[in-house]
């Protein structure tokens, strides 16, 4: 009924608007029947859009205007579709009312939606690539009520849509679709930019690389993709057609590649470590330096950021923009400056350019001075400065390192002590480098004077830096107006004496020049042999000195030494204590060394020294003394070591020992602070790192728990060292493995039944089957360790000896708690941690605890017998016999104990 109305609707509008269209029927009587198809169709057609949507005509003026569609339509007679024509399967539209004439625009918003050739055509297959595509369109409404839009392109007629599946838009530009996070790079130097209403606005020319985030997006009706692009401030940029721009989900924008090189020109800027902008630091360490730039980026936020490179490749960070200039190659940009430099390297190369192809020694260069106009921080890493002579002529660039920089044009100060004879007497003497106040040398004509140093000016002369006798300094003076001489020392007077020198920062020199000297670091407290001596004229006496080999060392001042009166040298009082390391060596009675005793006796005891002496022999002697104060003689120090207090140097030692005496004390150090007594420590065992001799004759150990941690020191005869289970049983490891080795290929061992029974009678667990028994053949688990252990010689009386438990020698329980009293031991809480460990070693005893939670808990305990501490091959006896397996228990074990046989 609803369907009918509509129709019935439609069809008085048209009949209606007939007269307004100037709509004129044919004089002849037409029928529907007589009207084709092709010519319904071409009126269709002509109604439509062209390129621009609608057909245009001309109005008086010659301005394009819209015709109204409709009234295109209407001039057409109305077309229908006979039954007879349907009945037969014909494909025309079937089209009862006229098609609405209003032109518009849709953009698909049915993934899922169906094109049709016609209204009742087929459906045009293409894969719904026009999904969210915009298109004109016109409405016309099927036989059965159905409203359909006819769609057309610029280009073509496309076909009808359910109009469900389309949505009616604006204008041309189609529906806004939103963006997720996605942002545009504009690529595009000349690309048009558009207003909201897409009228153009502009190009992109002052935009290139800059980077916007897309709001949006329009599929327009002429094809084209545009984008809504906001700036960092959320304004709007404008839009842009899809390809004058490249999409990234970056705010960074698109990666430009380049391979350029800049400098850092601010030292306060942030470094980032990522594009995402995460603090790395700042400029302020690399400030000046020169980077390739790798890639750029021109951000979101409106600025450039850059990748910095150094000249191995690795990545140093990214700044911004503003923090970096551009340099026309590696040498990176200029900085200009006016200083001097002294070239302070004579082999060193001064380029002419920095592809360093081409250069020259810095040979004849040395010493001289010359000016700075700038400098580069080049890419690899050195600062090169642009070299120019007082002629203004450009020398080169010269790597920093081979330069000093000086505050005048003087140049670089170099020290020295020598004489000079005036030899001018109408030359100047400067009291600066200005050259604007001096005086003459008329006075000073051929007198001798002390140059302390000198400068190679900028201006190409060398100035001495000249001192009277008295110390005062009058000028600077042109070397050329002087003589060295070097007969200033005085006369001779031979000797045969010895000295120790007593200072340790003075000059022994070479000559009198006193330009070329040794320091007395080297020789402080040494005794030397003096053959003669020099008045100086400057009043000092220098001490011709000779080593212990007869080598001229040089002149001494005398006021850096001391005369002693024999090779012994001089006394060097001190207080300390040090620990005899040498057990062979002679400890002297004089320093004629024709009598002396061994140090055999005092081999690792700790002594006291007195004081000491620097021997012309060139060897230390210390003056020693025991704890009730006799002396000893002179020892060479080689033979001793330094300690820091009477109880002497520390001996390293690496061994368990079980605390057995009461009433000693735990020393928390030797300052004597007690720190516990040993009678709450009875059969405790602890690991001794160190041992001291002390000087009071006791031997003190260095005790640490279980754990690792130091617990004091301790008279060692409060303790006994716990050696390996063959020590303790007195046998030996090798005696346990000569007994396995001659066994493990045959029966003697392997094979013997196991035994089950009470305790009251160990020998019955005792019997291998190589063993002739009234009861038998037959072994427990400890029977087995305990008969390899008596076969090899040991006493298994230190097993049941010592404990009160059952079973004595077979029970396992007896051989823990025997083993873990008296002798070394390791713990594991695995097989697995025991063979990592590295410290089993073949015929060490392997003890397996019970787990003690279960209802039938037991232990077990047997032999490694590994060739290597990581093999895990055990020979036990268990409940099938005599075997060699790998390590397991009969029950849950709770823990691993390896006991080693030495």
């Amino acid at each position: 009924m609803k369907k009918g109305r509509m129709i019935r609707v439609f069809c008085l509008f048209v009949l209606l608007g007939l007269p307004l269209l100037g709509f004129k029927y044919s004089e002849s009587n037409t029928t529907a029947d007589s009207v084709s198809t092709e010519s319904v169709q071409s009126v269709e057609s002509s109604s439509l859009l062209s390129s621009s949507g609608l057909i245009s005509s001309s109005n008086e003026n010659g301005t394009s205007e819209s015709v109204d569609s409709a009234a295109s339509v209407m001039e057409a007679p109305k077309t229908t579709v006979s039954s007879e024509e349907f009945s037969q399967g014909k494909r025309e539209p079937s089209i009862k009312a006229t098609p609405a004439v209003e032109k518009f625009f849709i953009t698909i918003s049915n993934e899922n939606y169906v094109l049709l050739e016609e209204i009742d055509g087929e459906q045009i297959q293409d894969n719904n690539e026009k999904y969210q595509k915009t298109f004109a369109a016109h409405e016309t409404v099927a036989d059965d009520g159905t409203q359909y839009y006819q769609l057309f392109s610029p280009e073509e007629t496309i076909g009808y849509i359910d109009a469900t599946s389309a949505e009616i838009v604006e204008s041309q530009a189609g529906k806004l679709y939103p963006a997720k996070e996605q942002y545009a790079s504009i690529t595009s130097n000349d690309a048009k930019l558009f207003s909201e209403d897409f009228h153009e606005i502009g190009t992109t020319k002052d935009l290139v690389n800059r980077t916007f985030k897309i709001e949006g997006y329009y599929n327009h009706y002429d094809g084209k993709i545009y984008y809504v692009l906001k700036d960092s401030s959320d304004r709007l940029v404008g839009i842009i057609e899809a390809s004058a721009i490249e999409t990234t989900n970056d705010p960074s924008g698109k990666k430009h590649s380049v391979n350029d090189y800049y400098s850092v020109v601010k030292d306060d800027q942030k470094i980032f470590k990522n594009i995402e902008l995460e603090e790395l630091g700042t400029t302020t360490s690399i400030f000046e330096k020169t980077f390739n730039v790798k890639e750029w980026y021109y951000h979101f936020n409106g600025k450039k950021y850059y990748s910095l490179y150094d000249n191995t490749g690795t990545f140093t960070g990214i700044v911004e923009e503003e923090s970096i200039s551009k340099a026309g190659n590696q040498g990176g940009i200029w900085h200009q400056t006016n200083q001097y430099i002294t070239i302070t390297k004579n082999d060193w190369t001064i380029w002419n350019g920095f592809n360093f192809s081409k250069g020259s020694s810095t040979k004849n260069l040395y010493q001289r001075t010359y000016r700075v106009t700038g400098y580069y921080h080049h890419f690899n890493g050195a600062k090169y400065l642009s070299v120019y002579d007082s002629k203004g002529i450009w020398q080169g660039y010269l790597n920093e390192g081979g330069a000093q920089v000086v505050s005048s044009p003087g140049g670089l100060w170099y020290g020295t002590n020598q004489y000079v004879t005036i030899t001018k007497n109408n030359w100047t003497i400067w009291s600066d480098f200005n050259f604007s106040k001096g005086s003459s040398t008329k006075n000073l004509y051929q007198r001798t004077y002390r140059v302390t140093g000198y400068y190679h000016h900028f201006n190409g002369s060398k100035y001495f830096s000249v001192y009277d006798s008295k110390g005062k300094w009058l000028g600077y003076l042109n070397k050329d107006g002087t003589q060295v001489v070097n007969n200033q020392g005085g006369k001779w007077n031979g000797t045969n004496q010895y000295i120790t020198v007593t200072k340790n920062n003075w000059t022994i020199w070479k000559d009198f020049n006193f330009n070329k000297g040794s320091s007395t670091k080297g020789m402080y407290q040494r005794t030397y042999r003096v053959t003669g001596w020099y008045r100086h004229y400057n009043g000092s006496k220098y001490l011709s000195v000779y080593d212990n080999k007869g080598k001229w060392l040089g002149y001494l001042n005398e006021g850096a030494a001391q005369i002693v009166n024999n090779q012994g040298g001089k006394w060097n009082g001190t207080n300390q204590y040090i620990t005899v390391t040498k057990n062979n060596w002679t400890i002297w009675k004089d320093f004629n060394f024709n009598k002396g005793s061994s140090t055999k006796g005092m081999y690792q005891r700790t002594y006291r020294v007195t004081g000491w002496y620097r021997h012309f022999n060139g060897a230390k002697y210390l003056s020693l003394y025991d704890n009730n104060g006799k002396w000893q003689g002179y020892l060479n120090e080689g033979g001793a070591a330094k300690a820091s207090g009477a109880q002497g140097t520390g001996f390293s030692m690496n061994k368990s020992v079980l605390v057995i005496k009461n009433g000693y004390s735990i020393w928390s150090g030797f300052n004597w602070k007690e720190k516990a007594r040993t009678n709450s420590l009875i059969n405790k065992t602890y690991q001794v790192k160190w041992y001291y001799k002390h000087m009071n004759g006791s031997t003190y150990y260095s005790l640490y728990e279980s754990n690792g941690k130091w617990f004091g020191y301790v008279n060692s005869g409060a303790v006994r060292e716990r050696r390996g289970v063959a020590h303790y049983l007195g046998t030996s490891r090798q005696r346990v493995l000569n007994e396995l080795n001659a066994h493990q290929n045959d029966r003697f061992y392997l094979g013997t039944p196991f035994r089950l029974a009470g305790f009251s009678n160990p020998e019955m667990f005792l019997v291998p089957n190589g063993v002739s028994s009234p009861y038998g053949p037959g072994m427990n688990c400890t029977g087995f360790v305990a008969t390899v252990t008596r076969r090899s010689g040991g006493n298994l009386n230190r097993i049941s000896g010592i404990t009160s438990g059952v079973g004595g020698y077979v029970n396992a329980y007896n051989w823990r708690d025997a083993l873990m009293r008296n002798t070394e031991y390791y713990s594991f809480s695995s097989i697995d941690a025991l063979l990592k460990s590295g410290k089993a070693q073949k015929g060490d005893l392997i003890y397996l605890e019970a787990m003690f939670t279960d209802p039938f808990y037991d232990c077990h305990i047997g032999i490694f017998w590994g060739n290597r501490s990581n093999e895990n091959r055990f020979w036990h006896q268990v409940i099938d016999g005599n075997k060699i397996s790998h390590i397991y228990s009969g029950t849950r074990y709770s823990k691993v104990y390896l006991f080693p046989q030495d």
